[in-house]
């Protein structure tokens, strides 16, 4: 079945980035951010190339508002982001600097996604993808973490749930690292259930990505983390949206599900280490569509989060355009290649196994 599906894009996200600027040709030029622009517009790039965009819904974006952001973040936190706001360089915590004026960019990077809660809540589009940086996965209520300053994901939910037949979200995060923002902000809150599928590790300064973190108070029970071992490829990925994601999303029944689209388990990642080809993307993304069109009416936002390899991730994002418009744009991606030549990426390991079923027992336990 073919999709109307929007995409949510700006130049102007593409400003945030302190090593954008020419160098004498006698100085060594440093070594860019993970998370530099150049990703993100090659990915826009090969859309174009490729005609894709012309077949996607043009969304535009603009500045989240105040009252938005403190939807999900303190006003404290909030106001250290505004005071550094004219600054060269600003902190929003470990990991997380940005450059001058990128205090912007972030607004309209969230901005960006939730407007396409909006596109689809108006029905003006059937799902939509937001190609947005910064990224907001790590960034809880009090700061930032990881390359991320607003949570993107958690603000959109939060901005669905102010649509009157809206009660309940689900954030699903596939990023290679755990969704520790959502978690955090919803750890209490039973209306948004946060799953997580991330390679097992430490981040901050505790592992939060266990499976024993489930939530607390009336929230127990509504965080599901799925921490897998390095290496897992598509078939442990498509078992555990089998096994685990799906059955999850259908026992809460969501009214809109958020993705958390990090494309960093890509197999040629410098960030990861995990083994997901483009059609392992494709399946993942083909898969969360058809959950939507069942349980919430097709409501369904991915956003972009991380993907930091420079050829390969644009590559990978296209799969995940083509799961959510039921359509392929090419007929062989070009980094395919590693799917065939590393027979594990389709197979499930004991060790890999272990982690599934255990996974597969919390999910069990969800109740309305």
């Amino acid at each position: 079945m073919l999709r109307d599906t929007g995409l949510v894009y700006s130049e102007k996200y593409f400003w945030y980035d302190s090593l954008n600027q020419a160098f004498p040709p006698f100085y060594i030029e440093p070594g860019a951010n993970p998370d530099r622009p150049d990703i993100k517009r090659r990915f826009y790039n090969l859309l174009s190339a490729l005609g894709v965009l012309e077949k996607l819904t043009t969304i535009k974006p603009r500045m989240a508002t105040t009252e938005e952001i403190l939807r999900v973040h303190s006003p404290a936190y909030f106001e250290i982001l505004s005071s550094q706001r004219n600054s060269p360089a600003g902190v929003a915590g470990p990991g997380a600097v940005f450059a001058g004026n990128s205090f912007d960019i972030a607004l309209l990077s969230s901005g960006g996604v939730i407007t396409a809660v909006d596109q689809v809540m108006n029905k003006s589009v059937d799902n939509a993808f937001a190609l947005v940086r910064p990224p907001g996965h790590h960034a809880e209520t009090d700061r930032g973490a990881g390359f991320c300053v607003l949570n993107n994901a958690a603000l959109a939910a939060r901005h669905a749930q102010s649509y009157p037949n809206i009660e309940r979200v689900a954030i699903v995060d596939w990023d290679v690292h755990h969704g520790n923002g959502a978690q955090q902000i919803f750890w209490r809150d039973p209306s948004v259930f946060t799953l997580s599928i991330h390679q097992d590790y430490y981040f901050l300064e505790e592992n939060t990505g266990t499976m024993d973190y489930r939530g607390e108070g009336k929230g127990k029970g509504y965080n599901l983390n799925i921490p897998l071992p390095p290496g897992s490829g598509n078939a442990v990925y498509l078992n555990v949206l089998n096994r685990v994601v799906i059955p999850a999303l259908e026992a809460f029944r969501p009214d809109f599900i958020i993705v958390a689209c990090g494309l960093d388990a890509g197999c040629y990642d410098p960030l990861g280490r995990m083994a997901v080809t483009p059609s392992g993307f494709r399946t993942m993304s083909t898969a969360m569509a058809q959950c939507a069109d069942r349980l919430c009416e097709g409501r369904l936002v991915m956003c972009q989060e991380g993907g930091y390899d420079l050829a390969s991730t644009p590559y990978m994002g296209l799969s995940v355009l083509e799961g959510l418009c039921g359509a392929q744009y090419i007929s062989e991606n070009p980094f395919e290649v590693f799917g065939s030549t590393l027979g594990y990426t389709n197979i499930v390991l004991p060790h890999q196994e272990e982690v599934i079923k255990r996974a597969q027992q919390l999910a069990a336990e969800i109740r309305l």
